[in-house]
Order: C-alpha cells, then sequence, then structure tokens
C-alpha cells in the first residue's frame, strides 16, 4: 500500500443502521463528492440529486439526526457545507 493513499470517505456500518434507501443514496453521494476532493455543499449536492430539493433537506436532516453528517461553518461558502462524521460518532 502507498503511504500517500488516502483512504475512501465511505464507512460499511451505513447499511447495517436500518436507514431508508433516500438518507443512505445521500450519504453516499456526500462521499462520493468529499472522495473528488470537493467540499460538500447543498450546490454540489443538488447538481447530483435526482429528486426534488425537499427530499434532499429531509434526508440532509435525517442524516444530522443520526451525526452521520454536521453543518460546517469552515470555508466561507455561500452554499451550505457539511462534513462526514466519523462513524464511531454516529447514533
Amino acid at each position: 500500500m502507498q503511504a500517500d493513499h488516502i483512504e475512501p470517505t465511505m464507512s460499511q456500518k451505513i447499511f447495517s443502521m436500518n436507514l431508508a434507501v433516500e438518507t443512505v443514496s445521500l450519504y453516499l453521494l456526500c462521499c462520493a463528492v468529499a472522495d473528488a476532493g470537493a467540499p460538500v455543499t447543498v450546490d454540489a449536492l443538488t447538481d447530483k440529486w435526482n429528486d426534488s430539493i425537499g427530499s434532499l433537506e429531509q434526508e440532509l436532516n435525517r442524516l444530522e439526526e443520526r451525526n452521520i453528517i454536521q453543518k460546517d461553518d469552515a470555508g466561507g461558502s455561500t452554499s451550505r457545507r457539511y462534513k462526514i462524521v466519523a462513524e464511531k460518532n454516529w447514533r
């Protein structure tokens, strides 16, 4: 294994938490954005989300409630920004 290899963001634990398919899908989308080196923002997610903004907001709230993602005030982005929380802190 290379020393400069960065582990992927996704945790397999997401599949054993009995979450809705849409919630898991949004988590996977957040991980894909983060792994691409881009900030996880509502704008970035909206570009890839294939349902309504209302459903995106609902799933973001579900991920926040389970402490899987948190709002990230750093970065000064005009679009709401999130960070993915380490799985040991999920609820």
